[in-house]
């Protein structure tokens, strides 16, 4: 297609301008495209537009639901809409929102996971005894003192410290 204006070289810039309601499309090659863009006309770089929009929706995002994750661009209110997370560094901005929740739900902030077969019996002990001082401590949060001490003979059974009588 042929520029508009000297209708010598190919039109590389189109644009379309709406004037009273009327629409008009313009195809101009990169000379005469400059040459207008020194009568006064400022062009905006697509990209340029992107990040205002982008600086806009983050800020509107900050206002409805707090903090925004730095990496991923996640709110606490998108969480709390999907119920997930964007990233890893989700839980360290959103942190404090989330222990709650992370304690609901693992009954601690942090996972422990599976024990793998191939670990042996020592690393399954040591995860036994892990999981068994944290009931201890959620027994005895709760005055359910009669758990409290079962569960206090059963690590010194599994800890190797004897009896509990």
């Amino acid at each position: 297609m042929k520029c508009d204006n000297c209708g010598e070289r190919e039109a590389t810039v189109h644009y379309t301008e709406i004037e009273d309601g009327e629409k008009k499309e313009t195809h101009l090659c990169d000379e005469c495209y400059r040459e207008k863009l020194t009568m006064g006309q400022k062009v905006v770089e697509f990209t340029e537009v992107l990040q205002k929009l982008f600086q806009g929706a983050k800020r509107d995002r900050a206002l409805m639901g707090g903090a925004i994750c730095p990496c991923c661009g996640m709110s606490l209110a998108e969480f709390q809409a999907s119920g997930r997370l964007g990233c890893p560094n989700d839980y360290k901005v959103f942190g404090d929102q989330l222990k709650p929740l992370l304690e609901k739900i693992q009954h601690d902030v942090r996972h422990v996971g599976k024990v793998p077969s191939r670990a042996g019996p020592e690393a399954r002990e040591k995860n036994e005894l892990i999981r068994l001082r944290r009931e201890l401590e959620r027994a005895v949060q709760r005055e359910e003192y009669e758990r409290a001490a079962q569960v206090r003979d059963e690590i010194r059974r599994l800890s190797g410290g004897g009896d509990a009588d």
